[in-house]
């Protein structure tokens, strides 16, 4: 009697890397900001802006004042520029023969998860990055980090934060593997420092333990990429080593055009058919562009 393989006979997974986390960039992509939206046509948004024209003065008795409006209500606009699709066809044959392993819910499955979900933390990374620098409001730093210098570096992005009344909770900070590495070894130097010596005035101003930090694989989080066929490395980009947000500074608007099925047809040859297009960007509020800094360098040769 004939062995049967099972495994071969019965597979009803396939076989996937590792995804941790799966969308790095989620909680950027989920701003609290995104309530604000409002479509004005397929990929077209208007944001509202409420401005105060001026404050309190000096009242004089026995004076009727001036009474008159004091704000104006306006609305940013903004293009949604990033308008991606993507498309398949499949074979019945393929899913009949391989026991649903190639079935469409697999292959959209693992697109999402080789291709699209990786595109969306690159493109949220380096949007980011291009509307920093577009704002050209500082907040970008070039400094090389080591064990030294980070938590200072750490504390100046604090500070400045302080310093535009931005809110303590809601901070997020973005770090490489590597500078994840450099902050554990110097923020554990740091607390030996203030065990041994209270009066030490080399202490961290301020604690790692006051932000969300979120370790980003270094080569998602970049100043640039190849987005002309999914996302690629470009050799010229920099590393964007580590960036502290005010989750919020940012609106994400994602609308998907249209996502279905067809069944197999002539037109499609036999084949089954899978199309998906949608809309999204990632745009700095105009009033907030102070509420992200960045700490890039020059990428690591390659080996």
């Amino acid at each position: 009697m004939a062995t049967i393989n099972y495994a071969d006979a019965y597979q009803q997974a396939i076989q996937e890397g590792f995804y941790d986390g799966h969308l790095f960039s989620a909680a950027l992509w989920n701003s609290p900001s995104n309530s604000l939206i409002k479509f004005d046509g397929a990929k077209h948004i208007k944001l509202p802006r409420l401005t105060i024209d001026s404050g309190r003065k000096d009242r004089s008795r026995r004076t009727i004042t001036e009474i008159v409006s004091n704000y104006s209500n306006d609305w940013d606009s903004y293009e949604l520029k990033n308008e991606r699709y993507w498309s398949t066809l499949v074979d019945p044959s393929d899913i009949d023969e391989s026991n649903m392993v190639i079935s469409l819910a697999n292959i959209t499955k693992q697109f999402n998860l080789d291709e699209k979900l990786p595109e969306k933390d690159r493109y949220m990374f380096s949007k980011l990055y291009k509307e920093k620098v577009d704002a050209n409001d500082g907040g970008i730093s070039t400094d090389t980090l080591d064990e030294k210098n980070i938590l200072g570096a750490f504390d100046n992005m604090m500070a400045n934060f302080d310093e535009q009344r931005i809110p303590q909770s809601g901070r997020i900070l973005y770090v490489t593997p590597q500078i994840n590495k450099i902050l554990k070894s110097a923020d554990a130097i740091n607390r030996s420092i203030i065990l041994s010596d209270q009066a030490n005035i080399k202490r961290s101003v301020y604690s790692l333990d006051d932000v969300t930090i979120n370790v980003i694989p270094s080569d998602l989080m970049q100043t640039a990429f190849d987005f002309t066929v999914g996302s690629k490395l470009e050799d010229d980009a920099k590393q964007i080593e580590m960036f502290l947000i005010y989750n919020g500074v940012q609106v994400a608007p994602e609308k998907y055009a249209f996502a279905g099925f067809d069944a197999p047809s002539a037109q499609n040859s036999g084949n089954y058919l899978y199309y998906e297009d949608s809309y999204d960007d990632v745009l700095l509020l105009k009033t907030k562009t102070k509420g992200i800094e960045f700490v890039i360098a020059d990428k690591a040769p390659k080996a």
